[in-house]
């Protein structure tokens, strides 16, 4: 029961947090700001939390392990390479969707800012684990043979422009109507034998 109170604790703050980070930016956000709208005590959120800084790694672990855990999903599910990458954009999209919010906090906030020492979210651990994934690609001969940088930044720089445009209001519409045409562009840039 201890457990799961705790766990509820760290959700709540999460939940928060999460959409309150990326809005107002890290310095804007205060314990009793994050108490007073979760409705937690002070002290339950010390309980969980030594400091505001320990809040921001939790933030940053947790969210960039869910997406990590989507893009694993993903490419496991997927038969090759090609419905990989067609998957990528799939689920990065409806993470988007449901959870606006993580991706403006993943992908806008400049946790560097105020995390000494944490990775470009471009060096995180699901940028990470999709370049290994271009690489092994590229070895098969299902990519192009061509610099990392280049791959990832033509597999992964239009699928992040996208989910941009849908966080600044520009594209209103739901994502996944853009699964396709999308898909389309990034075969014709990376793979080697086009479908």
């Amino acid at each position: 029961m201890k457990e799961k109170i705790k766990n509820l604790t760290k959700e709540k703050i999460f939940n928060y947090c999460i959409k309150d980070f990326a809005k107002n930016g890290y310095s804007n956000v205060g314990i009793r700001k994050i108490s007073k709208e979760t409705g937690l005590s002070t002290g339950a959120i010390y309980y969980n939390f030594s400091s505001k800084e320990k809040i921001a790694w939790f933030l940053y672990d947790s969210a960039t392990e869910l997406v990590l855990n989507k893009i694993k999903t993903a490419i496991k599910k997927s038969t090759n390479g090609i419905e990989a990458i067609k998957s990528i954009i799939s689920v990065l999209f409806q993470l988007t969707e449901e959870n606006l919010h993580l991706m403006e906090y993943v992908l806008y906030v400049k946790h560097k800012d105020f995390l000494p020492g944490v990775p470009p979210i471009c060096s995180s651990k699901p940028f990470e684990y999709i370049k290994r994934f271009i690489k092994t690609k590229i070895k098969e001969g299902v990519f192009e043979d061509m610099d990392m940088v280049i791959a990832s930044s033509l597999i992964m720089g239009p699928i992040i422009r996208v989910i941009q445009l849908k966080m600044d209001g520009i594209l209103k519409e739901d994502l996944n109507k853009y699964t396709e045409p999308l898909f389309n562009g990034i075969v014709k840039s990376v793979y080697r034998n086009q479908i």
